[in-house]
């Protein structure tokens, strides 16, 4: 069918009139469960990134200064961090880029944006639009900061997935719909009177009385007389079988789609519990690090620059504090991070999401006797009279 077809078959033929309830139940039937998963995929994703934390240095150094307070705290006046960072990851995931204009000290998100692109000098960006509010002057390369995630919207590949895929389940819930209705059978007699008055109490017993005995909720009786008789046809009312699994397998199928776009492991979205670990990794190293990285990247390109990201003067995101860690897991591998000197106290109670002590002895390295430089275990055996070993 054709899409002009498709259009002039919503309307109704005698009236020439457009029923809107039909066509916006129709479209709603066709995207929900697709809508459903791209949304869930987006909120996990904006939601694990905002809880990451934007660490600033200098000179190899972490400090908290005036960038730490507009990266993690206040971008600008009508936004926190946490949901400043959550709007622009949903932005980029759901519309595959995202633009961030640097005004006043403060960052905002970009709702719209046009971008005139060039090869040996700067792009761009005008007809810029945030909350409503249209920009009256246009930006540079380097005044913005635009995260792009991929050379094709994943949004398209999935609509263009589930136009097919859907047809599939709408088959699924009909074959559903007509396991689980009720059916019957009506005789009636062969000298049942052909007069008007007759005609018209047979059509009110089925497009009346029927509706009404199907469509009770309790108990019903439906009164029959003249030798009218209903035998009742067997249903799976209230039995579970293949049309049942048929249809939720198509929806996990279209969830299993859309989380392989994002690179997203599936039972984090269909909420299963057991066993997570595994699937967390996944979700940091395949999803979660590789955007972060695009937003630091970016970040440090146009807010530092080369000459002080050469410093070591930069901002990175932390992820290792998004996962909830239970202490009675993670002792033992804070204990042998501190008796290897890899981590001091303060490094510890960071981790555990407290505040450091930033003391002498809280910022000292320990280290175990059982350690020591190859250099000094080669002089012991020396003098021990070992030879040249």
């Amino acid at each position: 069918m054709k899409p002009w077809e498709w259009f002039l078959s919503l309307f109704d033929r005698k009236t020439g009139k457009l029923d809107l309830s039909v066509g916006v139940g129709r479209l709603a039937a066709e995207v929900f469960y697709k809508d459903l998963a791209v949304q869930a995929c987006a909120n996990l994703i904006a939601g694990t990134i905002s809880r990451a934390e934007f660490q600033t240095f200098e000179q190899g150094k972490e400090v908290r200064l005036d960038n730490y307070y507009l990266f993690n705290v206040e971008p600008n006046p009508n936004r926190s961090g946490a949901v400043f960072w959550r709007d622009v990851v949903r932005k980029l995931v759901c519309e595959n880029e995202a633009l961030v204009i640097q005004n006043d000290r403060h960052i905002y998100l970009a709702d719209s944006f046009q971008v005139e692109p060039f090869a040996f000098r700067e792009n761009i960006y005008k007809d810029i639009t945030i909350d409503n509010l249209q920009m009256n002057r246009s930006y540079t390369e380097s005044e913005v900061f635009h995260f792009r995630l991929h050379n094709e919207q994943i949004a398209e590949v999935i609509d263009g997935l589930y136009r097919s895929y859907g047809k599939l389940i709408a088959a699924a819930q009909q074959h559903f719909k007509r396991n689980n209705s009720r059916r019957g059978t009506v005789e009636v007699p062969t000298n049942w009177p052909q007069t008007k008055e007759a005609k018209k109490e047979l059509q009110d017993l089925f497009e009346r009385k029927f509706k009404t005995f199907f469509e009770a909720e309790g108990s019903a009786v439906i009164p029959l007389t003249s030798g009218l008789k209903y035998d009742e046809l067997p249903s799976n009312i209230g039995v579970k079988g293949a049309a049942d699994s048929q249809v939720r397998a198509f929806i996990d199928d279209v969830i299993d789609f859309v989380c392989i776009g994002f690179q997203i492991p599936p039972k984090l979205i269909k909420g299963d519990v057991a066993d997570t670990t595994v699937a967390m990794d996944s979700l940091m190293t395949f999803c979660i690090n590789p955007l972060c990285e695009i937003i630091h990247d970016e970040v440090n390109r146009k807010y530092y620059g080369k000459k002080k990201f050469l410093e070591r003067t930069y901002v990175k995101i932390n992820t290792t504090m998004i996962r909830a860690h239970d202490l009675k897991y993670i002792a033992g591998a804070l204990e042998t991070l501190l008796r290897i000197g890899g981590y001091c106290i303060d490094d510890i109670l960071i981790t555990l999401g407290m505040e450091p002590l930033n003391t002498e002895w809280s910022t000292a390295r320990f280290m175990t006797k059982n350690y020591s430089p190859i250099e000094e275990m080669f002089a012991k055996e020396n003098q021990k009279g070992g030879g040249e070993n």
